[in-house]
C-alpha cells in the first residue's frame, strides 16, 4: 500500500539537533578546521570575567604552541640554548647568574648550556677586566647567523600556517591581541592594582 505524500517525514522520528560547540577541540596538535560563518570570530573556552579559567587556558594554549613551533622548526639548538642567545642579543653580554635570573633557569642549566654554544663557536667568555670574578658572555658572529637563522625557521612555520589556515580576518583578531601578549608577558614585575 502506497503512503500519502509526506506521511514519511510525519512517521520518522525526529533526532535532536547537536549543540553547537563552544570550545576548542583539542586536536593533536592539529588547528580545528574553520567553520562557515565563523572568520575572525573567538570562540573562547572562558567567559570574559574568568579571570581563573582564562589564564589556566592561555598557558595552555601558550604551552602548545611553544612546543609546536619548537618541534616544526627543525632547529638545532635546545630550548634553553634558544633563550639564551636571544638574551645576549639583546643585552649586547651577560654573566651567567644575570642570564639565569632573567630567564627563570637554574645556574647549572646555563652553564652547560653555555659550555655547548662555545664548543659550537657560537658565545664567546671573557673576564671582566674590572671584577676578575666575573665571566661575561656574548655572541659571536656565528652564534647571531645561528639565533637569526632559528627564529626565521621558526617564524616562517608560523607565517605558512596563518597565510594557510586562517582567514584575513583572524588574522587581525591575532594581531590585535598581540600588545595585550607583550603588555601580560612584561607584568610580571610590576606591582597589580590595589595590591599590597
Amino acid at each position: 500500500m502506497s503512503r500519502p505524500a509526506g506521511s514519511a517525514a510525519v512517521d520518522r522520528p525526529r533526532t535532536p539537533a547537536a549543540p553547537a560547540p563552544t570550545a576548542p577541540v583539542a586536536t593533536g596538535g592539529r588547528i580545528p578546521p574553520r567553520e562557515a560563518g565563523t572568520a575572525g570570530a573567538v570562540v573562547s573556552a572562558a567567559p570574559a570575567g574568568d579571570a581563573a579559567r582564562l589564564a589556566a587556558d592561555m598557558r595552555a594554549a601558550a604551552g602548545r604552541l611553544i612546543r609546536r613551533v619548537r618541534h616544526e622548526s627543525g632547529t638545532t639548538l635546545t630550548w634553553s640554548q634558544s633563550v639564551l642567545l636571544s638574551g645576549l642579543a639583546e643585552r649586547g653580554h651577560a654573566t651567567a647568574s644575570e642570564l639565569a635570573a632573567e630567564n627563570g633557569l637554574r645556574a647549572q642549566t646555563v652553564w652547560s648550556s653555555l659550555g655547548t654554544l662555545e664548543g659550537r663557536g657560537l658565545v664567546a667568555r671573557r673576564r671582566d677586566p674590572a671584577d676578575r670574578r666575573n665571566v661575561h658572555v656574548s655572541l659571536t658572529l656565528d652564534g647571531r647567523r645561528e639565533l637569526e637563522a632559528d627564529r626565521r625557521v621558526r617564524e616562517d612555520w608560523i607565517r605558512g600556517v596563518l597565510e594557510r589556515e586562517f582567514t584575513a580576518a583572524q588574522r587581525e583578531v591575532l594581531a590585535r591581541a598581540v600588545p595585550l601578549l607583550v603588555r601580560l608577558a612584561d607584568s610580571g614585575d610590576r606591582e597589580t592594582p590595589g595590591g599590597d
